[in-house]
């Protein structure tokens, strides 16, 4: 499929888009080449140019647009109105299905159902199989098959792998605060992008991170200006209060039991050498390490009086 797009920026030409497309991958793709996030995008396509009206999960062909069509992009005007004492960011809690990273990342990029986050792991799949020699075995840990096997896994997590990749291919910086640790995680850093987007990491679970009080009707912003250092202080709050008030997981101290011989062990480190002397099958999740499934948290991570589950 062609499609040649209209914008403020000049026309863009798209080729050799897949037949299957559908309007949230065609938003992503727009992101690349401008930089508009997919819920400041308003599309128009025919003549006369007319609203493209549609779930962002459809297929742009059921949406009347084919092969060699025209599409107009205009960027959604918000109101200016809004008092800058009202703006605040806030923390936009993900669901913990194993697909946080991506559905945060997506939230950030463009509110949408949970169907992206398998568009973003095929993103991460076909860009470690275009470059074999850079995504190695040593690099990934494992077989190169093997790894974009189980990361189309919905069962598995992504981790700073996922966030390179996708930083580079949405030509997006991501920034992570660590809440754990206290440490900011940059991924596109010099890079040339013109835009940033903020999550929060707890040792375990990511989340995104938005502007609120916005007026219009997406209120929640959650890209900025790349030169924006003020927004970064301002959201580093969030990781400075979650830590402050022990909301993590700190996968170094809590305390395990196995349910079947009764031990206790500390942290990842005991639960990895507990793990080798069992047959029990293992769960792998992302870079956190392997657990058999007879253990459970019994004693949780003790952080100031506060009690996290190891998922």
């Amino acid at each position: 499929m062609n499609l040649k797009v209209n914008s403020s920026q000049g026309s863009i030409k798209l080729a050799g888009l897949p037949e299957d497309t559908t309007l949230f991958q065609l938003k992503l793709r727009l992101l690349q080449e401008t930089g508009l996030a997919p819920d400041d995008q308003t599309l128009l396509s025919g003549y006369p140019p007319k609203l493209i009206v549609g779930d962002d999960s459809e297929l742009l062909t059921a949406l009347g647009v084919a092969s060699g069509s025209v599409v107009t992009l205009k960027e959604e005007v918000t109101l200016a109105s809004t008092k800058p004492s009202s703006l605040k960011f806030v923390r936009k809690v993900i669901a913990a299905d194993n697909s946080c990273l991506f559905n945060a990342i997506r939230y950030c990029l463009g509110k949408g159902d949970k169907q992206n986050g398998e568009t973003l792991r095929s993103i991460v799949k076909e860009k470690i199989l275009s470059f074999p020699t850079e995504y190695n075995e040593t690099f990934l840990g494992r077989p190169v098959n093997e790894y974009c096997a189980w990361i189309m896994d919905s069962k598995s997590w992504g981790g700073e792998i996922e966030l390179s990749i996708l930083s580079a291919h949405f030509r997006v910086e991501m920034l992570v605060f660590d809440v754990v640790s206290m440490t900011r995680l940059c991924y596109g850093e010099d890079q040339g992008f013109t835009q940033r987007l903020f999550l929060l990491y707890d040792g375990i679970h990511y989340d995104a991170i938005a502007e609120t009080g916005h007026r219009g009707p997406n209120s929640d912003k959650t890209l900025f200006a790349i030169n924006d250092f003020v927004k970064v202080e301002q959201a580093s709050v969030l990781a400075v209060e979650a830590h402050q008030t022990h909301l993590f997981t700190d996968v170094s101290a809590f305390t395990i039991q196995c349910m079947q011989c009764r031990k206790a062990f500390q942290g990842e480190v005991g639960c990895d050498m507990f793990s080798k002397g069992r047959s029990s099958p293992l769960v792998r999740s992302g870079k956190h390490k392997p657990m058999p499934t007879s253990l459970v948290t019994t004693s949780l991570a003790k952080s100031g009086g506060h009690s996290k589950s190891y998922r």
